[in-house]
């Protein structure tokens, strides 16, 4: 099997302690049955606090919502007393995740991590691949499959080379296009080239749609409101934004577009990379204007933040993916003209 991820995932490594945000933090923890069925045969008196602490297949967290294995330093216990391979899997794969197509298994690393923020954002895009050991997948449309893989690699070679107001704006004329051929089974690239024209966005009905969203923080939706009024006469793509926009506009295509190939949907990924690219855009301009500038480390922080609120919560995705065919705010058009604020 061909395992497939950007060049920047070897690189990654967990900070620990040093972790603003922690992971082991705020969520809630599932451990699959594998790691569950060791932690019923852990002896000893760490054995029997493992098992006080399990319950309904999740680890139970404490009063401030931390994992109860996250001690006063910052760090895993159960690395301490049992070794790292001794963690559930969705501890040891965050924040990698993972897709199979056959006989080929793409990852990367999720931007919800604030040091997987700062990876993505500091390099370009390229794919790295290795031979890894053979793993079951769910049966997929090997057409579909290969036309969208095509279509991203054509997607992510204009957004890295071409002006990003141009490359937004054709990738949604392209996606629609795309989806149209889909549905009436024509498995053919379309032209990549803008056919409508922009309109006049409606930034504060942007901004509450993203407000109906179920917030993780609770500082997330006031943090929202008060940069609304910045936003109606802030250009996000400005020329020292628009490099790292560029990234992040990789990653979400790269992420989200080839899971059409299990259920043939096309446009809601596509405007869900460009409304996050123009939203991300907007608050970085805001702390920009708010206290002078907007430096790597509080453009990743940022990045981070609206990952973990908008992409890391699969109701939160399912309700924008609706909202984007359902609202006005988010037709192609209206989009389009989030990209010609000056």
């Amino acid at each position: 099997m061909l395992l497939r991820m950007p060049g920047y995932c070897e690189k990654f490594r967990c900070i620990a302690d040093k972790c603003r945000d922690s992971c082991c933090i705020g969520w809630e923890i599932d451990i699959d049955r594998g790691t569950a069925a060791y932690y019923e045969s852990v002896g000893g008196e760490f054995g029997e606090i493992l098992r006080e602490n399990i319950a309904d297949g999740c680890f139970v967290l404490n009063k401030d919502e931390r994992c109860p294995f996250l001690n006063e330093r910052g760090l895993c216990d159960i690395i301490i007393r049992l070794g790292e391979d001794k963690l559930c899997q969705i501890c040891s794969d965050h924040p990698r995740y993972f897709e199979w197509f056959g006989s080929v298994k793409e990852g990367g690393i999720g931007l919800c991590c604030e040091e997987a923020a700062r990876l993505i954002l500091s390099e370009e895009h390229s794919l790295s691949e290795r031979e890894v050991p053979d793993e079951e997948c769910d049966e997929y449309d090997v057409q579909l499959f290969e036309l969208l893989f095509k279509a991203r690699e054509l997607i992510v070679s204009h957004i890295q080379h071409d002006r990003l107001p141009e490359a937004v704006s054709a990738m949604l004329d392209f996606a629609e296009q795309l989806q149209f051929n889909i549905d009436n089974g024509e498995y053919e690239l379309p032209v990549w080239e803008q056919s409508t024209r922009p309109q006049q966005p409606d930034i504060a009905a942007v901004f509450g749609c993203f407000s109906e969203l179920e917030p993780i923080s609770p500082d997330w939706l006031p943090y929202l409101s008060e940069r609304l009024g910045t936003a109606k006469k802030t250009a996000p793509l400005s020329a020292e934004n628009e490099l790292y926009l560029r990234r992040i506009a990789v990653y979400f295509i790269y992420r989200y577009f080839l899971k059409g190939t299990f259920d043939g949907e096309i446009v809601s990924r596509v405007k869900l990379a460009a409304v996050s690219v123009w939203l991300i855009g907007c608050l970085w301009e805001y702390e920009r204007l708010s206290i002078g500038s907007c430096g790597f480390e509080q453009r990743s922080l940022i990045a981070k933040n609206y990952s973990k609120e908008v992409e890391y919560s699969e109701e939160n995705l399912e309700v924008l993916a609706d909202m984007f065919y359902e609202r006005e705010c988010f037709s192609t058009s209206r989009i389009k003209g989030l990209f010609q604020i000056k």
